[in-house]
């Protein structure tokens, strides 16, 4: 079974608009019974919008699915918009260069990588479309509660020793 809402984003809006749009997400996760992920998914779309808004092109478009499956729930947040897009593969190899600061920005597609259990980019006829799959059953579950495996598609840099040359994420 799947369910769909869209939102379209005004840029030139400002924030109470976006804090609207929030507003209508959480209103929608809530009638799917999605309240237990809220957060998470509601910090993903928020951080690929943003994404959209400084570095894209309007129209910016918002498309929440959800999926039931023998597997479990599952919502994937798409946001569109008319610019081009990112470099995945270059943004997850910036992540494990040992000169990598959070200070240097990149730390919304972080937080993404963190939430989503998968999310990628493709382009569309229009610009692209920055995506991610949100496990519906593991959502919430990362504000201090323990965390059921998953493959990381980046390496916690806190695990390797400062510029270490035997760790294989830093090289």
């Amino acid at each position: 079974m799947k369910r769909t809402y869209m939102q379209c984003v005004v840029p030139a809006a400002g924030p109470p608009v976006l804090r609207g749009q929030r507003r209508d997400l959480r209103r929608r996760m809530t009638e799917w019974g999605l309240e237990h992920a809220c957060e998470d998914v509601l910090l993903v779309t928020g951080e690929l919008i943003a994404n959209a808004l400084e570095h894209g092109r309007p129209p910016v478009r918002v498309v929440l699915t959800e999926t039931r499956s023998d597997e479990g729930r599952r919502l994937r947040i798409e946001v569109t918009d008319a610019g081009t897009g990112p470099d995945v593969g270059r943004v997850r190899a910036t992540w494990r260069h040992p000169s990598f600061s959070l200070a240097d920005g990149g730390r919304g597609l972080l937080i993404v990588d963190t939430l989503a259990e998968n999310w990628g980019d493709e382009p569309t006829a229009e610009g692209h479309t920055v995506w991610a799959d949100v496990d519906c059953a593991a959502a919430g579950i990362h504000a201090g509660a323990a965390q059921p495996p998953r493959a990381a598609s980046v390496p916690s840099r806190s695990s390797c020793p400062p510029r270490s040359s035997g760790c294989p994420s830093c090289g």
